[in-house]
């Protein structure tokens, strides 16, 4: 049975940390099978979503099912739908139209200098997450190099260099795996493309 107290809360621990320590999977497995809802999406995704939306905040989901999992989701966390322009969490999930990401990252919002935290934070479902060397992650809270690979089309790189170009106007990112491993990118850390 999931306990929304202590299981949010050791969900949260794990995000934070994955955030703060760049490069560093997380399992939210333990939290997240815990969860009996009725919604097609990956477990971990939803427990993401009852995590970070309430009244407070604006979500998208780009999903084959994204209006049904809106209204599910806005019933359970009264946090209501925006546009993609004006979002402050964009759900992408893995049955989402292949170009759905790249239009997230080009159109979300970054905030501006004196409000840069009011930019979107992407959260995206992968195939896969590992530590295998396919890019190189630099940058605060990564002793020197940090490690991973996705199995989602390398071109993110590319558009998350040129969204996150005027630092400290930028977005993060999550990834989340069918296996319930999180990957956090802030902002900050610099990566690059192993050849």
């Amino acid at each position: 049975m999931f306990d929304h107290v202590h299981d949010s809360q050791k969900a949260y621990r794990k995000l934070v940390d994955s955030l703060a320590k760049p490069g560093t999977i997380n399992s939210l497995k333990p939290e997240s099978e815990k969860l009996d809802l009725s919604v097609n999406c990956n477990k971990s995704m939803l427990l993401l979503m009852l995590m970070l939306l309430d009244t407070e905040v604006t979500f998208q989901i780009l999903s084959e099912n994204s209006e049904k999992i809106a209204k599910y989701i806005n019933q359970l966390t009264y946090a209501k739908t925006e546009s993609l322009e004006k979002a402050d969490f964009i759900f992408v999930l893995q049955d989402s139209a292949a170009e759905d990401f790249f239009t997230a990252i080009e159109g979300c919002k970054l905030g501006d200098l004196v409000n840069p935290h009011l930019s979107a934070t992407l959260i995206i479902e992968v195939e896969r997450i590992t530590n295998e060397k396919q890019l190189i992650l630099k940058g605060p809270g990564i002793k020197e190099t940090n490690y991973a690979a996705l199995s989602f089309a390398e071109d993110w790189v590319h558009y998350r260099a040129a969204k996150n170009a005027e630092y400290p106007l930028g977005v993060e990112i999550y990834f989340i795996d069918k296996e319930h491993n999180l990957l956090a990118i802030p902002r900050t850390t610099t990566i690059s493309v192993k050849r």
